[in-house]
């Protein structure tokens, strides 16, 4: 069997060719099935997101596979949009998408669960062993990319970047009192990351207080009228925004007020909004920190050049990974030939033992005989084992038919 992807992303084609191929995970198992159904087909996994669809497959045939492919997954394998990669390439890439490492985002994580999500499915079907190993040594290459590099390590979404610069402001989260203004998305992410971090005191103001109760509800949080974020504005060390408001929230004079009411003590506040909730005079008081969207924005286009500085390395960890399932293959796809040797070496060698043993001949004799003949016989074959291993993981074809003949093996062509 050979393993593929058929695919196309978003460095490929345009979001509206994509979604023309987009399969939803629900129906990943139907789809499954209806792939298996072809007969060059013995294994397929597919995953589909928001940026790509690819079907990574164990087939009996490429150049078969290839001819049938628009029938059978309906991807024209001709269209310019559209990606076929075999065998070392197929691995790469795949090991490539599940590191992040081939996102819009680079280093993204959310890639790594729904390619396991595509896998766990695909299970369901017994996948060979060619594609198990192919994904097994996909996330294992994730693993080292993530934990052997930096790729991962600059945050690159704006909730992510905010909540990370108070931590440096402050230190630890624990003991500041944190008000979020905002209850939809971006809000409900700072929060997520807040708790991660051991934030403790949290409050969540919105102009729908249905809403800021719901989000308080699940992350244990308080919450405040709107209207009374100006009056108690002095309570808070930290203060996130992430709403619609056309208008603004906070001006210079309540957080004036504020400042005076805590004695001076800093405080830091983090604007998501387009439009602003805080009016940019805030800067102009020396014991207030008042970051702007544009100001994380310059952080994150860092961050994301900083994670793209390290391609390089993380590319050198998955061809080294590739190379290893390449090797893995071929001693996989050959190893039969390994085993009809060892058997015609067991023969020879029983044949030769039992000659010698006659009616005559003691029980201990006879296992004497069968010992020193094993030794023999593996000390004669050590050296044509490995060396037939390397001619099998060389892949060149043409010299592991030569190797077959000289020990009149039968090569099973299944590739």
């Amino acid at each position: 069997m050979a393993i593929c992807v058929l695919g196309i992303n978003h460095k490929t084609a345009e979001l509206n060719i994509r979604e023309q191929f987009t399969v939803a995970e629900a129906d990943y198992h139907q789809h499954i099935e209806q792939v298996i159904q072809a007969e060059v087909v013995d294994s397929a996994v597919v995953i589909s997101t928001c940026n790509r669809t690819e079907y990574y497959l164990s087939v009996k045939s490429i150049a078969e596979f290839k001819h049938q492919a628009a029938e059978i997954l309906g991807f024209d394998s001709q269209a310019k949009h559209v990606y076929l990669k075999s065998g070392h390439q197929c691995a790469a890439h795949l090991f490539a998408v599940t590191a992040g490492v081939d996102s819009q985002v680079v280093g993204e994580t959310q890639i790594q669960g729904q390619v396991k999500r595509a896998f766990d499915v695909a299970n369901h079907f017994s996948l060979n062993s060619e594609i198990n190993k192919l994904f097994q040594m996909a996330f294992k290459t994730a693993k080292l990319v993530r934990s052997d590099t930096e790729i991962g390590r600059n945050p690159v979404s704006v909730a992510h970047c905010a909540v990370k610069l108070g931590r440096q402001i402050f230190g630890s989260l624990k003991q500041q009192k944190v008000l979020i203004l905002g209850a939809g998305e971006t809000a409900e992410l700072l929060i997520r990351y807040l708790v991660n971090h051991d934030a403790k005191q949290l409050v969540i103001a919105n102009r729908t207080p249905k809403n800021a109760e719901k989000l308080a509800n699940m992350f244990n949080a308080s919450t405040l009228p709107l209207s009374n974020v100006c009056h108690q504005l002095h309570e808070f060390d930290l203060v996130f925004s992430a709403t619609a408001s056309p208008e603004l929230l906070i001006g210079y004079a309540d957080t004036l007020a504020a400042l005076k009411q805590r004695k001076y003590r800093p405080m830091v506040m983090i604007d998501l909004s387009v439009p602003r909730d805080f009016d940019e005079k805030i800067k102009q008081l020396d014991d207030v920190f008042l970051y702007s969207m544009d100001d994380l924005q310059k952080v994150i286009t860092e961050n994301m050049q900083r994670r793209e500085n390290h391609l390089d390395e993380a590319y050198r960890i998955i061809e080294a990974e590739a190379e290893l399932l390449d090797q893995w293959i071929k001693r996989h796809q050959h190893h039969d030939l390994l085993k009809q040797y060892q058997q015609k070496v067991e023969a020879i060698k029983l044949a030769v033992v039992n000659r010698q043993i006659t009616a005559d001949t003691s029980d201990d004799d006879a296992n004497k005989m069968s010992t020193i003949a094993h030794q023999v016989s593996k000390k004669l074959s050590h050296d044509h084992i490995n060396g037939m291993r390397k001619i099998i993981e060389s892949g060149n074809q043409e010299h592991i038919q030569l190797l077959a003949e000289l020990f009149n093996l039968e090569i099973k062509n299944d590739t």
